[in-house]
């Protein structure tokens, strides 16, 4: 028969062995908790120096070659700078309408991880449509753009109201101001127009490919790459966003605002995208009660509606904008 002492020293083992493992589990959830959150909220790249274009600009699709008429072109845009309401210093470029009585403001807005030179195609779409204005803001933590964070939208849509509040000074409105975003960019401009504080020159918001929410969008991803349930993890990271950022991810939800959207809507999807799923548009336009209208191009993969049918897509465009009240373009 064991004697007691034995009894005593295995059990105390059991205890510290069970300890020392619960102590490394929660070493390993608050490592990767943070690794997950600096890998899904830091700048993705530095902030050059100076603006360029890129080295090389493949022409193969509709955007490249957009991007390749912005570098051709790059004196027509002015760079322009203001200071965000956490005080970065935020940058655009600006293409002032041919005339200056012009009064239409298509305000283009990237996505994750892009350069703003990326919107140029849309540029280009627009102009052969109308003398317009074009502003193409650098989100924060991208282009030359400040901060060390990306902002998915949140933040950003602040800055969008701010760019067009400058917008409207600038140019002495009243103003006719469309929005146009895609991906993380498209969260963007529904989160702005669904603030509460969108001014009555904002006519009208092009979302294609957005996200519905950035927590269901991670936890698409993450099942889709890893196959494992997300939902402990990104609780984490929600709480360590809420101590670094002052905003969890459940925070960062178009969806949650998309009733409160009060101008027209339009939202463009491909059947392809496996980045942010179809669905994410369908459950937003069964939630915004706006004038809305949906576009779905076949076959094409995320954001890249424009490159497979943009004909299709200019002319869907062109019903937006008249259904927006966008007839004489100069007045």
């Amino acid at each position: 028969m064991p004697s007691s002492d034995s009894s005593s020293f295995w059990i105390i083992m059991a205890v510290v062995l069970f300890l020392i493992l619960l102590a490394l589990v929660f070493a390993a959830i608050y490592f990767l908790t943070r690794h997950a959150f600096h890998v899904i909220f830091d700048r993705p790249f530095p902030k050059p120096a100076y603006d360029r274009s890129p080295k090389e600009i493949k022409q193969d699709t509709i955007y490249g070659r957009g991007q390749n008429w912005f570098y051709s072109h790059r004196l027509e845009f002015q760079d322009l700078s203001i200071a965000s309401y956490d005080r970065h210093e935020l940058f655009a470029y600006y293409r002032p309408a041919q005339n200056k009585d012009t009064k239409l403001v298509v305000v283009l807005i990237h996505g994750w991880r892009d350069n703003p030179s990326n919107m140029a195609a849309f540029a280009q779409m627009y102009l052969e449509k109308s003398d317009c204005h074009i502003l193409i803001p650098h989100l924060r933590a991208h282009g030359m753009s400040g901060g060390r964070y990306i902002g998915y939208g949140l933040p950003d849509s602040q800055d969008i109201l701010m760019w067009t509040a400058f917008m409207e000074k600038h140019l002495e409105g009243p103003l006719s101001i469309l929005y146009h975003g895609w991906s993380m960019g498209a969260a963007a401009v529904l989160i702005a127009a669904g603030s509460g504080h969108l001014p009555p020159s904002v006519i009208g918001v092009v979302a294609d490919s957005p996200y519905d929410s950035l927590d269901r969008q991670l936890q698409y991803k993450i099942r889709q790459m890893y196959h494992f349930p997300p939902r402990l993890l990104l609780r984490e990271v929600s709480r360590y966003a809420q101590k670094k950022l002052g905003y969890s991810i459940n925070q960062i939800s178009p969806i949650a605002r998309a009733d409160k959207v009060t101008v027209p809507v339009l939202l463009i999807h491909g059947t392809a995208d496996t980045f942010v799923p179809p669905f994410m548009s369908d459950s937003l336009f069964e939630r915004i009660q706006s004038p809305k209208r949906i576009l779905i191009v076949q076959d094409a993969e995320h954001i890249m509606s424009f490159d497979v049918a943009p004909s299709i897509y200019s002319s869907e465009i062109d019903q937006f904008m008249r259904a927006c009240g966008i007839n004489d373009l100069t007045v």
